[in-house]
């Protein structure tokens, strides 16, 4: 983990974030506050995941030689004698060497939702997402982990893979240039991941889900327990409770696919509750595979409701 060494070099960090507004109107992504309110949190990791010893502040099943204790095993030649067990050698008088879990950092890949769909409503998906994306992705390089960012329309990350915290200056700059894309392909942005970090990790995928989830091919590409996949869903009421009714045309965000209709109140109950029984077998085709879920309101306040959603759902601790 990078660490700032004096308030100084804490300061001009974060000048050099920032240091200058951005050219439009758009307001920026977070402010200076909210970044230092969230390097107090961290992910909630498993600790099956792999990762490297001593490099980050994951809890992990690997044990190494330590002073603070969890096990003993035989000494061998070549161990440091500042972890020895000289009060089980006074009681056994063999020599043994104190064992304790060692922090580990893990390999982070967040699969963000670029799609046309997400730009529709109000608030802005995409924006949100981009947010989200953000927070999780500056909260790992400041605790040491390895993240790598994708848009699900290409073969290529847009970041990393990266470590350091020094590089979210990078990463917030690649996030706020973003643009719609045609299309969302997630068993293939999974397949990326799976190549780039054999070892396992967190896989985030952050979407409306408006393109059908392929739950079980994920599952293929990123199993548990290697591997932790955490969905983040995002809604808008107007979806699950539109304010419609009588004659529309409707037209499909990601293909242009024009629907004449006339709604009734009898069809948006329907739709209503069509809208939740979708929800509910999200919930449990993930709860099935070993996937996390949690769907998240787009007119949530981040740091007020989502941040506090997530600690509670123990994605973030």
């Amino acid at each position: 983990m990078i660490r700032c060494e004096s308030q100084w070099m804490c300061e001009m960090w974060f000048a050099t974030i920032f240091r200058r507004k951005p050219a439009t109107t758009e307001p920026l992504l977070f402010d200076e506050t909210f970044l230092r309110r969230l390097e107090r949190l961290s992910l909630q990791t498993q600790r099956a995941l792999r990762g490297t010893p001593i490099a980050g502040q994951h809890p992990s099943r690997q044990q190494m030689p330590a002073t603070i204790f969890t096990d003993h095993r035989p000494y061998v030649h070549g161990d440091d004698p500042r972890y020895l067990d000289w009060h089980a050698y006074a009681r056994q008088e063999h020599l043994l060497v104190r064992l304790g879990e060692v922090e580990q950092d893990v390999a982070v890949s967040v699969i963000v939702d670029t799609s046309r769909s997400m730009t529709v409503g109000e608030p802005n998906r995409l924006r949100l997402a981009i947010q989200l994306t953000g927070a999780i992705g500056y909260l790992s390089l400041s605790h040491g982990d390895l993240v790598t960012v994708l848009t699900g329309g290409q073969l290529a990350p847009v970041f990393g893979p990266a470590r350091g915290k020094t590089l979210s200056v990078a990463l917030l700059r690649v996030l706020r240039a973003l643009t719609p894309t045609s299309q969302l392909d997630l068993a293939q942005a999974a397949r990326v991941v799976a190549r780039q970090q054999p070892q396992g990790g967190v896989v985030v995928v952050i979407s409306d889900l408006l393109t059908p989830l392929p739950i079980e091919e994920l599952a293929q590409h990123v199993p548990a327990p290697r591997w932790q996949v955490m969905v983040l869903h995002l809604l808008s009421l107007a979806e699950l409770a539109p304010p419609l009714h009588g004659p529309l045309e409707l037209v499909d965000s990601e293909t242009g696919e024009r629907l004449e209709i006339d709604l009734t109140e009898e069809e948006l109950a329907v739709f209503r509750t069509a809208a939740q029984t979708w929800r509910a077998s999200l919930a449990a085709r993930c709860a099935a595979r070993g996937m996390a879920y949690a769907p998240i309101m787009t007119d949530w306040p981040l740091e007020r409701q989502i941040i506090p959603f997530l600690r509670a759902r123990r994605f973030l601790g």
